[in-house]
């Protein structure tokens, strides 16, 4: 006879923590997952910067038909032609800037001229020769004929 006012314990309790506890087992190494996904995917990214394409430079904007369009790289610096005042300093362009500059108060270079001391260079190579360390020619010779002058060296 069943009991009145008794009820049978829920399963359902126990079903929800065991299903928390599987979830809760998987969602670890779907975290791992995540991070090793998001390093990978920076890894690629710097391996796309330094092994990718080159991106294809960017186009002129089109003139008319009547017009000519030329188009230069970004560092226009690069390919400019200097200014007289620029490559020559010195150049009667390059004085007449408005701006002064200090005058030059020794006579400049004096190579080529007389008691003009110049450094900067190595004095040829002296060479020392003991005259006694030589020995003597052998007797019977050509050495000695030369030596003595019976016989001509030429």
């Amino acid at each position: 006879m069943p009991r009145t006012g008794s009820r049978a314990p829920c399963p359902l309790p126990s079903i929800a923590i065991g299903v928390g506890v599987v979830l809760a087992l998987y969602a670890v190494p779907a975290a791992g997952q995540d991070a090793l996904d998001t390093k990978v995917a920076q890894r690629l990214a710097a391996s796309r910067d330094v092994y990718g394409a080159v991106p294809p430079p960017k186009r002129c904007a089109s003139g008319s038909e009547d017009e000519i369009v030329v188009c230069a790289p970004g560092d226009s610096d690069r390919y400019r032609v200097p200014s007289t005042a620029q490559s020559n300093p010195g150049s009667r362009e390059g004085l007449r800037t408005g701006v002064p500059s200090a005058p030059q108060l020794d006579r400049g270079s004096c190579r080529g001229q007389p008691n003009c001391i110049v450094g900067g260079y190595t004095p040829p190579k002296v060479y020392v020769i003991d005259l006694k360390a030589i020995p003597e020619a052998p007797e019977g010779s050509d050495a000695e004929a030369v030596g003595n002058g019976t016989e001509s060296d030429r």
